[in-house]
């Protein structure tokens, strides 16, 4: 035992104990021994029990001083480090750049830490006791979407951003419940944090994107005004085309309606449908380069004549070769006159080595054909043209194309 007086104790217990064994000792002698076991009075019984209970009760509270010394010293040192973490933590508190508080039910402050002093300009020894929205809003009531006003009711992490017009930044507020053992909920932490930089940030690059995006919008009216210049000055051109004789005026229009709507209820994408325009409108350019007399003769075309006429789809590639916008496009051009059974012209492609675009486009340009007039005969009608499809269809006609445009037909002749 380290304890002085825990010594002393025992000490004194022990000393009054040998004490009496002498003293016995000396009265009975040789019989102390039978003495103490069996005393012969009520009072000597009394007297020993006296002084048993006092030796041990002498050690007992010897042992308790020394154990209450030691606690006591245990107590001392957990209330240093105690004392040693809430320095730290609150050191730590302090150091934060943004604001945390610990607020009650009743949105009373409990704690605070010093960016809520310095930002409020109350004491930290003041801030206790106050109402969390009078300091930090320097209102009568909680602000609107208060935080903690919905972690009261949800129980959960609750935050929101908002606007101090007083000092001219933007926060986030959170509230987040603290619970006890009991699960019970004791108090709320409730950071504020400053977002102004942020947020002048993120309204910079909305105001950029905003820019950016009214750019792109000009660019694409833009773009458009371009793509209509570009379309009616296709159209101008194939009119021009059309324009060397009277029997093919609007041929090239017309050729190109009915090839987007095969395209279309062939469900071919977007893309290739604004190729196939393109092509529907100049896939006759090479007849520039075909005599007028040719192209007029009232009667039938001789071998010759005809040689000179199938070198047009090749010509019309020629001329457009050059425009790098138009190279998906050439072969359409080119193989506009392929045959399914591989017997066309220009090079005897057969089935699916003839782009599908080109099979649509001979479709809808023979159609055409077909239901106009020509200087060597008059038109023989649709309903020719029609049994016409039907009948070469598997030899000169793509028969995925032919039934694709019958149905397109008989819709549009079906009332509405």
């Amino acid at each position: 035992m380290r304890s002085k007086l825990a010594i002393t104790v025992a000490f004194f217990g022990w000393l009054i104990f040998f004490s009496y064994i002498i003293y016995d000792y000396y009265h009975y002698g040789s019989m102390l021994l039978e003495h103490l076991l069996t005393p012969g009075t009520l009072f000597e019984n009394f007297f020993h029990f006296v002084i048993l209970s006092s030796l041990i009760g002498s050690n007992i509270t010897a042992y308790l001083i020394s154990q209450r010394k030691r606690l006591l010293e245990r107590t001392m040192v957990s209330e240093k480090r105690l004392n040693h973490m809430l320095q730290e933590l609150r050191a730590t508190l302090d150091s934060m750049p943004y604001g945390v508080m610990l607020v009650d039910k009743d949105f009373n402050i409990i704690r605070a830490n010093r960016y809520i002093s310095e930002m409020t300009g109350i004491s930290l020894d003041e801030l206790p006791g106050h109402k969390c929205y009078e300091v930090v809003h320097g209102s009568n009531d909680f602000i609107e979407r208060c935080p903690l006003k919905r972690s009261l009711m949800s129980k959960l992490t609750e935050s929101a951003e908002y606007y101090d017009k007083q000092r001219g930044k933007y926060f986030i507020v959170s509230a987040t419940p603290i619970f006890d053992e009991k699960n019970d909920v004791i108090a709320y932490s409730h950071p504020l944090i400053d977002i102004t930089e942020l947020k002048i940030k993120e309204l910079s690059l909305q105001r950029s994107r905003d820019a950016f995006f009214n750019i792109l919008k000009d660019i694409h009216t833009a773009h458009k005004e371009l793509q209509d210049i570009y379309y009616e000055l296709l159209i101008a051109f194939s009119t021009a085309i059309d324009a060397k004789s009277p029997w093919t005026k609007g041929h090239s229009e017309r050729v190109t309606n009915y090839a987007i709507m095969i395209a279309r209820e062939m469900g071919i994408d977007s893309g290739d449908l604004e190729d196939l325009r393109i092509a529907g409108l100049l896939h006759d350019i090479g007849k520039i380069g075909t005599y007028d007399v040719i192209l007029d003769k009232p009667s039938k075309l001789t071998h010759d004549e005809f040689s000179v006429v199938k070198m047009h789809p090749i010509k019309g590639e020629e001329i457009l070769k050059p425009i790098k916008g138009l190279r998906r496009v050439l072969p359409i051009v080119r193989s506009h006159h392929e045959r399914f059974d591989g017997k066309g012209y220009p090079d005897r492609l057969r089935a699916d080595e003839i782009p599908l675009l080109a099979r649509i486009l001979f479709v809808a340009d023979s159609f055409d054909s077909m239901t106009s007039d020509r200087p060597y005969r008059s038109s023989p009608g649709i309903e020719y043209a029609l049994s016409e499809l039907r009948r070469c269809s598997g030899t000169q006609f793509d028969p995925m194309v032919v039934e694709a445009f019958l149905k397109v037909i008989e819709r549009e002749k079906s009332p509405r």
